[in-house]
């Protein structure tokens, strides 16, 4: 079932990703550095609220959906509980609003930043809806359309003198556009405040919250290097360093992403019907799958990055993202791998308080590294102090499974077979690793991937060759 969804996620969120990648290659030609760093700004910002407000709410829908999926309270307590944090923020950000009057954030600032995180917020919670009822072709729909809808949408309004304002008019467009038809069908017009049940309420936050806390703690590792190269540096650093990452991370954080969509919602049902062993066990199998694909991305990314840099971003932003990305891919692959290998045993066990504490400890090891690095070595000194920040969480937070849980469910044969089978097709990619151009590219992942799949079979990595001599057998 796995293997099915994870294709079907594949799908669905790949092809958005490729016009996301499109997305950057316009989008850094029209607009400035400075520009798109206070788009970014905006971005950065927008997803801290996420995190502190909203994020619960989506992750309680995820974890007690299979429980509770025939209850119409269930989905007017998400919803009723969303409208009240959208009224609850609005408050906050008004308050803002004339606290911040005169200063560094206007008035129009704050108000595209709050609509911007009520619409992503909205967004998450039907693509997790969707995700949570094992439906990629749904999930896949509103992900394209979306995004599609986003990138026409922003660079009309780029094109028609806008600049980052335009931008992000036309990404909020697209979003409310699409998620005209969910919100219509899955969630109805009118509220019914009588469903609203108290007991989900504390069941959401009692699950939910630790994660807030923790999500939040993630969130400041990811986007606090962008507050601070705004305010030791300038805007224009913090668009180049925000789009290199929006590039890199993209790649690598979203392939992993992919498989977590869809192994997750299986982990958890595992669980709930077969017990702890065999949900550990699917736990295993999911990170060796994980591995399978951000190893040799991440070492074909380092590789081609020349290349890469040349076709997806505008001339002004190529020579410092050159010297961002090792440091970029290596941090989302640690990224990922916390979250979707590690951190899914606190979620098993329902345990997500024991997640805060590594995240603390991260963050606050990030924004101490970004003030001590930024200023010596520039936006690289942020991309580094992200690295070491993600490889201290990874690693207490795997001792805190190990202590509090059980020993990680760690595929170590597969991971060697992996890393094996990545500098194999390091060798094969490093005659073409300086070309640059479409033609190349092409090229680079051709030659790249046939070496990789080729390598896999002959080490038999996770059963390959068997499963395919089998296949052939039949």
């Amino acid at each position: 079932m796995m293997s099915k969804h994870a294709f079907a996620y594949f799908l669905s969120h790949g092809v958005p990703a490729l016009v996301s990648f499109a997305s950057i290659a316009i989008f850094t030609r029209m607009l400035t550095p400075e520009e798109y760093g206070m788009y970014a700004l905006v971005f950065a910002i927008a997803g801290m609220i996420n995190a502190v407000i909203f994020e619960w709410l989506k992750l309680s829908l995820l974890r007690y959906y299979s429980r509770y999926q025939e209850d119409n309270r269930f989905f007017e307590t998400i919803k009723l509980s969303f409208l009240g944090l959208l009224v609850a923020s609005l408050v906050v950000g008004v308050l803002t609003m004339f606290f911040f009057q005169g200063k560094a954030f206007s008035p129009v600032f704050i108000l595209l930043t709050l609509l911007f995180s009520w619409t992503q917020s909205w967004n998450s919670i039907n693509l997790t809806l969707m995700r949570a009822k094992l439906s990629p072709k749904s999930y896949g729909i509103l992900a394209f359309s979306r995004t599609t809808l986003g990138l026409v949408l922003g660079t009309a309004f780029i094109y028609a003198g806008y600049a980052e304002i335009g931008l992000l008019i036309g990404l909020m467009l697209g979003f409310w556009i699409t998620l005209m038809r969910p919100t219509l069908k899955y969630w109805k017009i009118g509220l019914d405040y009588k469903a609203f049940q108290t007991d989900y309420l504390k069941q959401f936050l009692k699950y939910g919250m630790p994660l807030t806390i923790t999500l939040l703690l993630s969130v400041i590792i990811h986007n606090s290097d962008r507050l601070i190269i705004d305010y030791l540096l300038d805007t224009s650093a913090t668009g180049i360093y925000s789009v290199t990452y929006d590039l890199s991370e993209q790649t690598i954080f979203t392939l992993m992403m992919i498989i977590n969509l869809a192994a997750f919602p299986i982990a958890v049902k595992v669980m709930e019907e077969k017990g702890e062993l065999a949900a550990y066990e699917q736990v295993k199998k999911n990170t060796s799958l994980i591995f399978l694909i951000a190893i040799p991305a991440v070492t074909g990314f380092i590789l081609i990055s020349q290349n890469i840099t040349n076709v997806f971003l505008g001339e002004s932003f190529r020579e410092e993202a050159l010297s961002l990305i090792p440091y970029i891919a290596i941090g989302a692959l640690l990224k990922g791998f916390k979250l979707y290998s590690v951190d899914i045993m606190f979620h098993l066990k329902q345990r997500t308080s024991l997640q805060i504490y590594p995240v603390v400890g991260a963050a606050i090891l990030n924004v101490v590294l970004n003030f001590l690095l930024i200023p010596k070595y520039g936006i690289e000194g942020a991309a580094m102090g992200t690295v070491i920040a993600y490889a201290f969480a990874v690693a207490i937070s795997w001792i805190i499974v190990h202590i509090q849980i059980s020993p990680l469910p760690f595929p170590l044969k597969d991971f060697i077979s992996v890393l094996t089978a990545s500098c194999i097709m390091a060798l094969a990619l490093w005659p073409f690793h300086q070309q640059t151009g479409l033609f190349f590219l092409a090229v680079q992942l051709l030659v790249g991937g046939t070496a990789f799949v080729g390598a896999v079979i002959v080490l038999n990595t996770m059963n390959a060759r068997n499963l395919i001599l089998k296949k052939f057998s039949r």
